[in-house]
């Protein structure tokens, strides 16, 4: 049967669950760093090497998801998948048992190989199974369920921190429940099955364009400084009005975290007929108003209102551009569309905090850098409205 004439519900609510791993290295390490620095204080270079175990997956997700694309496109979106997800399970968990800082940071860096077939493989089932409409939604729904997951692993993260630091990394096995569901409610659909059996010689594949790529690009990398520049520079927000504490940080951000960026993600299906240019502009104004407002506040209410404005401006960024980069992506090169996406989105999320450094060599506070990059991402947004491959509906069928 084919894949768009099943309704796949069961098949969508397994890739809901996929792009938590994107988000559980910060989610669970985050914490507990404080800790593993003073576990590791003997290790050489232990400065180094332990927030290394946090970028180091991410860094790795960057730079295997065009390999992962292509991987996808030769073997098969869902073997890809599931092998990734065991591998992932098993690294995970791995720290668990090590006592060696060299060996815990070498589970890291293949547990990032990991994430980038695991979120790449699952992009590109969402395409496979369903197109159009059916698409959005499914993209929708796995952004309203990532920050509400997330918020209830920081929950449990901080149960299981206070027990031993070293079973944190044990909450890394809940991959293996998924594992398991895509290995028994996933499956290659027949057009996946198709292109692979007829995988053309490399040399007469379809290669993407310089404008596909750059328009890629002027997306992810607007919307990332965007997106991330609230959690780098909360802090010194709240400090200058009369909250250093973290746990108020954590507080605010939390707000973000569960009513905003679901928020965002909900309001794309009230939107799913807006072009895709219109949509993105609109992401990307409601996020610099949202920057804007939190860089003005004189009071804590102030600041979690405009961070929640932002985080929903964010959620709706990331619904409607992966949404739209599986819309222009050739039948056949979904994988490799995909992995160009977070190629260029994870490499985006390195370089905002040195961009926002940079920024702030020319502007008096955090606060103004904030503004500054409302206003960058407001100016983005009237050149969203212009370039013709932004002009197809969301919920228009891919090419």
């Amino acid at each position: 049967m084919q894949a768009n004439q099943r309704s796949n519900t069961p098949q969508g609510i397994v890739l809901l669950f996929v792009p938590v791993f994107i988000m559980l290295g910060a989610v669970l390490i985050a914490p507990i760093m404080g800790m593993m620095f003073q576990h590791f204080s003997t290790t050489p270079y232990f400065q180094v090497l332990v927030p290394l175990l946090l970028t180091a997956p991410a860094l790795c997700l960057a730079i295997f998801s065009p390999i992962a694309g292509g991987i996808c496109n030769r073997i098969g979106a869902k073997k890809l998948l599931v092998f990734s997800l065991g591998l992932y399970g098993f690294m995970g968990v791995a720290p668990v048992f090590l006592e060696s800082l060299y060996a815990i940071l070498a589970s890291r860096i293949i547990m990032g190989i990991a994430e980038a077939g695991i979120i790449t493989a699952g992009m590109v089932l969402i395409s496979l199974y369903f197109t159009g409409d059916r698409r959005q939604k499914w993209i929708s729904y796995q952004n309203i369920a990532l920050p509400l997951i997330g918020a209830l692993l920081l929950y449990v993260v901080g149960i299981v921190s206070a027990i031993k630091w070293q079973y944190t990394f044990g909450l890394y096995g809940l991959s293996f429940l998924v594992f398991i569901a895509a290995a028994l409610f996933l499956y290659e659909p027949a057009q996946q099955t198709q292109a692979i059996a007829n995988n053309p010689p490399a040399e007469k594949k379809s290669k993407i364009s310089l404008q596909v790529i750059g328009l890629i690009c002027l997306i992810a990398i607007p919307g990332s400084i965007g997106f991330y520049a609230v959690p780098i520079k909360l802090a010194f927000l709240l400090e200058a009005i009369g909250y250093p504490s973290p746990a108020v940080v954590g507080e605010v951000l939390s707000y973000g975290l569960i009513i905003g960026a679901p928020s965002g993600a909900i309001l794309a299906r009230f939107i799913k007929h807006w072009r895709f240019g219109t949509t993105l502009a609109l992401a990307m104004t409601i996020m610099g108003a949202g920057l804007v407002t939190a860089a003005l506040a004189s009071d804590k209410t102030t600041v979690i209102i405009g961070v929640v404005i932002q985080q929903a401006g964010g959620g709706l960024m990331l619904t409607a551009a992966l949404t739209f980069v599986l819309f222009i992506a050739p039948k056949g090169q979904t994988g490799t569309y995909s992995g160009l996406w977070w190629f260029v989105y994870t490499l985006a999320n390195f370089a905002t905090p040195l961009v926002l450094s940079g920024i702030d060599v020319f502007t008096p506070s955090s606060n103004v850098t904030m503004i500054a990059v409302g206003a960058f991402s407001i100016g983005m947004a009237f050149w969203l409205m212009r370039p013709p491959a932004l002009k197809a509906q969301m919920s228009s069928e891919s090419v």
